[in-house]
């Protein structure tokens, strides 16, 4: 009673206000005058009166032009296409836009410029008519690149995400949202651009059911949060509407990878933030939540949580209803009640075949309009035709005196050609010599590649797995393994290794093979870890090392039944420890690299015991993968990926680390090989 009592007394302030402001109108000039019709139009805003709203805007916008307030002039266009866009009145929307959008360039307001494009797309897109919305967007990101402007080539990628997600071109679609993406974070627009970019790209990826995308996706999403947050002070209201969106992303991933708590924290993160369940985000927190329940079975929490977003969704949304009606169906299913289920599945498919002639009533439409375009187009075609023959008469007489000249130019012409057959033989002998070294090279990195395992152990007390990209042709990247009985018991030993050596190329390569060769020779000997180090560094290092080139090194040597670990890091990165959802880096003793100083002394070290956690080791070109912009990949973000994304086995996770160092390197070349390898004892606990 007491908030209606506080709202009615709000709209009677309101009323009020707007009667004095516009009796003081007429006597009102230059700022003061714009300052109370943009007040008027605030309060109309709040008055639940659209024509009131627009006629307000309308008053305001032509103050703004008899004052020539260009910036001020340029926002308020925007609205007006946005007021019309929000109110779904579509045929103002074509007709405002391409009138505004003149303005707005005859002005040089091209950030409001391209919003207005990127309405006028949208609302193509809502309208069905796709071809035409690829069209328009294609357009819009060609004027923006030849202004080199690129919040416009932001949107327009964007705008093209949209349009392919509805074309259901899943793939081009993530390839346009991560490219807007890439474009808009770097000249940091208005943080609402960003979160609505960030929110479909994740909405695709649930779509696609790329959960591991998404969690990658999430962190860049929370980077991009804390970094805005840093820079500019925000107010609650909107900290809760960006925060909002982003827990929602966060509880797809969760889901998607069934971490049903994890997913039920984020949830509930979202519901602190959002004022009501009927806005859009309210909506969705209603739908996930639903669905967190469905994957526990706990169908009659779901099914009141369905009931509620039922209640809300808006009939015409066909979009929305296909969700909600194939989530009810599932969650009468799970309650026994098929026969309810089964009306539900009815109207699902009568909903789907309703979008689907939808949408190919607009497409038809769509073929027609363009049809009729290129009616048009003939009829300007055939008058240029005309023309044609005319002209036509003139290149004739042209090309006579072409000919002349070109008798002249004949002569000149076999000099230069001489000329080119001598250089074309040379580089003939060029390319030649050129294909043979590449052929080298092919060679060269087959039997390098040949000395790496490909294959592991398929056992149950043991997940081992590595893999190693070169960054040329061939690289200087190493890894092995070799399994030994246990002398001191039954069972077995499992010997690893992993190393990068210094340079790249063929010098890296030949020194690699040897390094290899070394340690599965002294580790078939069963010499601990440290005396593996100083023989392989005795036999490297030296005056037969005439280049100085030199290994850093990590070997291990882990015994299968008790998970006992030995090992010698000869200066190499540390490895990294990963158990439930926590990853740290092992501190090391700083042995110096193999191969630069003869008769050192290695020092090894121990863990008890490493069973049933990853040990992950790996070279620097992972932590040092550089971008476009020589940005580094970072032991921050390694630890970050380890510890947000759980992993079933060795494999999966390095696979995972894989595609995290693709997206941040963002098409840029590798600056270094990749190597890494991953290790699990699998230890049964006593109950």
């Amino acid at each position: 009673m007491i908030a209606f009592s506080w709202l009615c007394f709000l709209a009677v302030a309101h009323a009020n206000l707007a009667d004095s402001l516009r009796q003081r109108l007429p006597s009102l000039h230059g700022e003061a005058r714009i300052q109370a019709l943009e007040k008027l139009y605030k309060i109309s805003q709040n008055g639940g009166d659209p024509q009131q709203t627009l006629q307000s805007l309308n008053n305001y916008i032509a103050e703004l032009e008899i004052q020539h307030k260009n910036v001020q002039l340029g926002k308020a266009l925007l609205e007006r296409v946005m007021f019309f866009y929000n109110y779904d009145m579509t045929d103002s929307v074509f007709h405002y836009s391409k009138r505004t959008m003149e303005t707005l360039n005859g002005m040089r307001l091209w950030d409001r410029y391209y919003d207005v494009w990127m309405l006028l797309s949208n609302t193509y897109v809502f309208s069905g008519k796709y071809n035409i919305a690829l069209r328009e967007v294609q357009t819009m990101f060609d004027d923006a690149k030849s202004r080199n402007f690129k919040y416009g080539m932001g949107l327009a990628y964007y705008m093209m995400g949209n349009v392919y997600s509805n074309m259901h071109n899943r793939e081009e679609s993530l390839t346009s949202y991560r490219k807007g993406l890439d474009i808009l974070r770097k000249i940091d627009p208005l943080p609402s651009t960003v979160a609505d970019l960030f929110s479909y790209y994740g909405d695709e990826l649930d779509e696609m059911k790329q959960y591991q995308k998404l969690a990658l996706l999430t962190i860049e999403w929370r980077e991009c949060l804390d970094s805005y947050f840093t820079r500019n002070k925000v107010n609650d209201y909107v900290r809760n509407v960006l925060e909002s969106y982003y827990y929602i992303a966060c509880a797809q991933a969760a889901l998607g990878l069934n971490h049903l708590d994890k997913a039920e924290r984020m949830l509930n993160e979202v519901k602190r933030r959002i004022p009501s369940e009927e806005d859009y985000v309210g909506q969705s927190w209603l739908y996930y939540k639903a669905k967190l329940h469905l994957q526990r079975k706990e169908y009659q929490a779901a099914l009141e949580l369905n009931n509620r977003r039922w209640d809300l969704t808006d009939n015409s949304d066909m979009g929305m209803l296909v969700p909600v009606l194939s989530q009810r169906g599932e969650i009468l299913e799970g309650l026994g009640r098929y026969q309810d289920a089964v009306g539900v599945f009815k109207k699902l498919i009568q909903v789907k075949d309703s979008v689907s002639g939808v949408e190919t009533r607009n497409q038809l439409n769509e073929m027609n309009t363009l049809f009729q375009v290129d009616e048009i187009k003939m009829e300007q075609a055939r008058a240029q035709f005309r023309n044609t023959l005319i002209i036509i008469g003139l290149i004739v007489a042209a090309l006579v005196i072409f000919l002349i000249y070109r008798m002249i130019a004949a002569r000149r012409l076999k000099k230069a050609h001489d000329e080119l057959l001598v250089a074309y033989d040379q580089l003939e002998e060029t390319t030649t010599a050129k294909e043979r070294i590449e052929s080298d090279l092919r060679i060269a990195r087959n039997i390098q590649m040949g000395m790496v395992p490909h294959s592991f152990p398929e056992r149950d007390d043991v997940d081992l797995y590595a893999s190693m990209t070169p960054a040329k042709e061939v690289g200087g990247d190493l890894y092995g393994y070799l399994l030994v009985p246990n002398n001191a018991g039954d069972g077995e030993k499992l010997y690893f290794a992993l190393g990068d050596v210094s340079g790249k190329g063929v010098p890296a390569s030949l020194f690699m093979a040897q390094a290899t060769r070394l340690f599965l020779t002294l580790a078939k000997q069963q010499l601990m870890p440290a005396d593996i180090c100083t023989y392989m560094n005795d036999a490297l290092s030296g005056e037969d090392n005439e280049t100085g080139m030199f290994v850093t090194m990590f070997v291990g040597l882990v015994d299968l039944q008790t998970g006992h670990l030995d090992f010698c890091n000869a200066g190499h990165n540390p490895p990294v420890l990963i158990d439930k959802g926590t990853a740290e880096f092992i501190e090391m003793e700083p042995n110096a690299p193999i191969g630069l100083w003869p008769e050192l002394q290695y020092v090894g070290e121990e863990i008890q015991d490493i069973s049933n956690r990853q040990f992950f080791v790996y070279t620097d070109g992972l932590n040092e993968a550089e971008n476009r912009q020589q940005e580094q990949f970072s032991d921050e973000r390694l630890i970050q990926v380890l510890e947000t994304i759980s992993f079933d086995s060795s494999q999966e996770m390095i696979e995972a680390l894989r595609v995290a160092v693709e997206q941040h390197r963002d098409g840029a070349e590798p600056n270094d090989d990749l190597t890494m390898l991953c290790v699990k004892v699998r230890k049964k606990t006593n109950q």
